[in-house]
């Protein structure tokens, strides 16, 4: 039986995804991707494990590394990730987006990493040029077979289609209830486990509701560190909407009336992606108020890695929009600032308890 904590859960859920890749080495490529416009199911159709790169925090950024020195830091930490596990055994990488920071680091990775990868862009504006970018989609996945000696299969497409389609519904589900914690939810946003494998997981979790008397926050802005709901549990506050590409974002259910699965598939990762790249902004306001009401949200701490353009001059645009308490916070993903967040995200959680105080009062 799996323990009740969630710091139980996920240390079991680790066990699991180091046992998988020793089962499949040497029977499957493993693909890294950047990006939440990437559609797992795809390179699962390929035959292939998807892997997602995720920021890992740093004592410091190394100066000689072959990123400028102007560039977000996470792009700036992913060539020394490439070095270590579990991201030194990937065959690929295979990036869908419209930054260009990380369309120039995917450029150097090529060059410098010695690991093959394959971009597609992804519009700026809603609703443009669907063709040539589905096209685009299309043409970076089918490199990366050619180059693998991968083939598309149509039919375990669609399988993977419906049962991480499921899964996104269960998590939902667990989420909106209350049941979910966000470091589950980070946890299996960025895993490379099969959908049926994270579903017989939470077969087994005995997943109970929030705790009521913590304050509850959303967290939004850059993809996250790894170290932000540690910090905002230990200062009293409960991530109950998780607003970044490693949260509740991950696991919207796909939504399209179109057969053809991918174009389902761009639909749902590249058209409909609420992301800030993206104009207007009005799609991920307007589900980022939704979130709040839903999650009886109390306040949002809004953290943005340093450089990192589209998050860092949207702040107070989100700010004014979405009426609340909101903290800004920008960290280069270091362990340098850790502390300088641990201070502000306390003094912004005992803001928002005295504040509730005084409305029960």
């Amino acid at each position: 039986m799996i323990c009740e904590s969630t710091n139980n859960y996920i240390e079991d859920f680790r066990h699991l995804e180091t046992e998988y890749p020793s089962n499949i080495s040497g029977s499957k490529s493993l693909i890294g991707y950047l990006c939440l416009r990437v559609p797992v199911e795809l390179i699962e159709a390929y035959g292939a494990v998807p892997l997602r790169i995720v920021p890992q925090t740093v004592n410091q950024v190394d100066g000689l590394i072959p990123i400028r020195t102007d560039a977000c830091s996470f792009c700036r930490t992913v060539p020394m990730m490439l070095k270590s596990e579990p991201y030194c055994n990937l065959d690929a990488v295979i990036v869908g987006a419209c930054c260009d920071q990380i369309r120039r680091l995917t450029e150097t990775l090529d060059t410098w990493s010695g690991v093959r990868t394959f971009f597609y862009a992804a519009p700026r504006t809603w609703n443009q040029d669907r063709g040539y970018f589905i096209e685009q989609m299309k043409s970076a996945f089918a490199g990366l077979g050619q180059t693998l000696g991968l083939n598309l299969n149509m039919d375990r497409l669609q399988h993977y289609i419906e049962v991480r389609n499921k899964l996104r519904t269960r998590i939902n589900k667990l989420r909106d209830e209350g049941r979910m914690s966000a470091k589950l939810l980070q946890k299996l946003a960025s895993s490379p486990l099969p959908a049926d494998e994270i579903s017989r997981f939470l077969d087994r979790l005995k997943l109970e509701a929030d705790t009521p008397d913590r304050v509850r926050i959303m967290l939004m802005g850059s993809v996250p560190g790894g170290y932000e709901l540690d910090v905002i549990e230990e200062a009293g506050g409960n991530v109950v909407a998780d607003a970044t590409c490693l949260g509740d974002r991950s696991f919207l259910s796909l939504s399209s009336s179109d057969s053809d699965p991918i174009a389902l598939l761009y639909e749902s990762y590249v058209e409909n992606n609420n992301c800030p790249h993206r104009r207007p902004l009005t799609p991920l306001i307007e589900y980022t108020r939704d979130l709040i009401v839903r999650r009886n949200v109390a306040g949002v701490i809004y953290r943005s890695v340093k450089y990192c353009h589209p998050f860092g001059l949207s702040a107070d645009r989100f700010k004014a929009e979405l009426g609340i308490p909101f903290l800004k916070l920008d960290d280069d993903l270091t362990s340098l600032a850790i502390g300088g967040l641990r201070t502000r995200i306390g003094a912004f959680i005992e803001m928002l308890e005295a504040m509730g105080k005084r409305r029960e009062a």
